[in-house]
């Protein structure tokens, strides 16, 4: 039976293989083994190298290949290190991704193909080249834990795959959209180039394949990325701690993406810890600085949370300072230039700080508006941004626990039913359902419990097209005593990437959470994510 070689394979590969990083668990005993045995595989098979001055480091691979089958069930850490040494003195590296859609199966077979693999790499000068390639596309849904730092350009791309990314020493990766026609010309031309990494700047080789293939280059226009942040949290002791290093990755996004996408900042409440005036002027400050990120853009869209209307989020009332900049109020906010509608509820404004509850008359609000107000726009897509959990979820999918495993620390995995428990839904959920279902929205966005999830309402509740979940963690890390208590929370930063290509039609909703943020020079960050991809239509 041939190994398994997946996306999280190729990324656990690239990572481990720079000495810079821990080797760290893949989150799957099985998938390392198969993954290390296809990789040496590969070595076996001369992909990497040429000529018979290699045959030592073939033997070698077959030694380590019989070493990791005769060792199951355990960490690798010895044959990692022999597959640095043999790779270290690579220039560059790349990885083939397939979509996992049906529309770009031919090409994912050309990307999967190591028949394909053996006959490009006889073409490459380069010893040793690593060119990863996996033996099946990526799913629908997936997770990818300890991201190597150059996937991260990849990812936030999902919706343009199935593509080439590529690398050298200095940590600049291109990614390359493949066209739909002659990819083949398109990968023999990056690979005809690739030793260019090395000593041409990267924006110059990306025009050149632009130029040479038009029909891959990627306008702001045709996306529109929604970075979702929630439970800021602003006046506690971890939002003081993590604050500059929220804006600093914010910042370093919108530097990177700009020219891909235009970009819209959504926080699903909790912005603050409680109502003071204090607090509120340092609110106003982050969303003064969210606006200068996008100077010509849509402004910043927040929602209310419990802690923003009462003290510590459950005693006295005490409504939100009338100096609070951002509009908070129950409306409708549509994006200059997209079919797209934001539908900004107050979940605390129902009286139900817990768990949350919508008033009868916020949803005659936003139905009214609908009418008079969509712009013109014929059959726009319509968001949900509020701050409780629409609902009880029971199931947790297989790669969503994986993330969590990374992300919620070892301690997940024995409390994960009870804890679930308490991830109440809306008092009213049942409305809130049907009111969503009725309009037709596409996506629901939340935050509240600062546990970062993705998931779907479940069809037998839906009369029309499916409704994605994506709730934020805390984006400061504020956990309560209970998560620390449970989870022995580990993550750090969180907050969710939403992308809407209406060039391929594609939605794809990222979970993106930060652990060992910079504490020092001794001390990495290291990347999580869940990826989760469907068409926009129905």
């Amino acid at each position: 039976m041939e190994e398994r070689f997946n996306l999280q394979s190729a990324n656990w590969i690239s990572y481990v293989l720079d000495p810079r990083n821990p080797i760290p668990d893949i989150g799957d005993p099985n998938l390392a083994r198969d993954t290390l045995g296809a990789f040496l595989g590969n070595i076996i098979d001369g992909l990497y190298f040429h000529g018979k001055s290699n045959t030592n480091i073939v033997e070698k691979a077959v030694q380590m290949r019989h070493t990791i089958r005769e060792r199951p069930y355990h960490r690798y850490d010895d044959i990692v290190m022999n597959l640095r040494d043999i790779f270290s003195n690579r220039k560059w590296t790349a990885v083939f991704i397939p979509s996992g859609f049906k529309e770009s199966d031919s090409i994912d077979k050309l990307l999967t193909s190591k028949n394909f693999l053996l006959n490009l790499s006889r073409t490459i000068q380069a010893d040793p080249h690593l060119i990863i390639h996996l033996n099946e596309p990526p799913h629908k849904d997936f997770a990818i834990t300890d991201v190597s730092p150059p996937f991260q350009a990849a990812l936030s791309k999902s919706t343009r795959w199935p593509g080439i990314l590529l690398w050298g020493r200095r940590d600049n990766p291109l990614f390359f959209p493949l066209p739909a026609e002659k990819p083949e010309d398109a990968i023999h031309w990056i690979f005809s180039r690739a030793d260019d990494i090395t000593n041409t700047p990267e924006y110059l080789l990306t025009d050149r394949y632009l130029d040479a293939f038009p029909s891959c280059r990627i306008h702001s226009g045709s996306r529109l990325t929604l970075l979702h942040l929630s439970d800021t949290h602003i006046g506690s002791r971890k939002s003081i701690e993590r604050i500059v290093r929220v804006k600093d990755l914010l910042k370093d996004y919108i530097s990177k993406n700009q020219g891909d996408s235009s970009v819209v900042f959504l926080l699903s409440g909790d912005v603050m810890q409680s109502p003071d005036e204090n607090n509120v002027i340092c609110a106003n400050d982050f969303y003064a600085y969210l606006m200068e990120l996008q100077k010509f853009g849509q402004d910043p869209i927040f929602v209310l949370g419990n802690h923003d209307v009462r003290r510590k989020g459950v005693l006295r009332n005490r409504p939100a300072s009338p100096s609070l900049v951002p509009a908070c109020n129950t409306r409708i906010e549509w994006i200059p230039d997209y079919p797209v509608g934001i539908l900004c509820l107050n979940s605390a404004g129902g009286g139900r700080m817990a768990r949350g509850k919508i008033t009868g008359e916020q949803y005659r609000t936003i139905e009214e508006n609908l009418g008079r107000s969509a712009g013109g726009k014929a059959d726009p897509i319509l968001i949900t941004l509020l701050h409780h959990h629409p609902l009880r979820l029971h199931l947790i999918d297989p790669e969503m626990r994986r993330f969590h495993m990374k992300t919620l620390g070892g301690s997940f995995r024995k409390f994960i039913g009870s804890a679930y428990e308490h991830l109440d839904g809306l008092a009213d959920a049942p409305a809130f359902i049907r009111f969503c279902d009725s309009l037709g929205v596409k996506v629901i966005l939340h935050g509240h419990k600062h546990i970062p999830i993705a998931g779907r309402i479940p069809e037998n509740l839906l009369e029309n097209r499916p409704i994605r979940i994506f709730g934020c963690g805390s984006s400061v890390g504020k956990n309560t005593y209970i998560y620390k208590k449970l989870f022995n929370v580990d993550y750090e930063i969180s907050w969710n990437e939403i992308v809407l290509d209406f060039q391929t039609h594609l939605l794809s909703g990222r979970l993106m959470a930060e652990t060992h943020y910079d504490k020092g020079l001794a001390t990495m960050k290291t990347h999580h994510g869940f990826v989760s991809r469907s068409p926009i239509g129905p």
